[in-house]
């Protein structure tokens, strides 16, 4: 379950990216538009996204022993990282390339989980 919230978070994180400069190029306004669009929304979503990465992937690992979605999540939440201190052209491209990889990180920690999990049967 951790890793459904962690990617919907993370699809969440995509979504917003790409939808705030859109709505802002068309010349959208308003309260909830200007808090999506501030720099400390920004910081503050990094903290669940944070949480989520600590909580879910590393425990992943000690079940399944694969160290893939790990790295894809690192490198994910270190883009998003970095995209907070890039210039304006770079944010919308390396926020979306981030939130991908967490999405990818976490669906595929869950998928690893689910197989150890399921009973393997063995032929007679």
């Amino acid at each position: 379950m951790k890793d459904l919230i962690a990617a919907t978070l993370s699809g969440l994180c995509i979504v917003h990216c790409l939808a705030t400069p859109l709505l802002l190029t068309l010349g959208s306004s308003g309260l909830l538009l200007g808090v999506f669009g501030s720099e400390w929304f920004h910081y503050l979503m990094i903290l669940p996204i944070a949480i989520f990465l600590v909580w879910s992937l590393p425990g992943g690992w000690c079940v399944h022993r694969k160290k893939t979605p790990f790295v894809l999540g690192l490198g994910g939440f270190l883009l998003l990282i970095a995209s907070l201190m890039a210039p304006h052209d770079a944010e919308t491209l390396l926020s979306v390339c981030g939130g991908l990889l967490l999405v990818s990180a976490h669906l595929y920690n869950r998928q690893l989980l689910h197989k150890q999990e399921v009973p393997q049967h063995v032929a007679h």
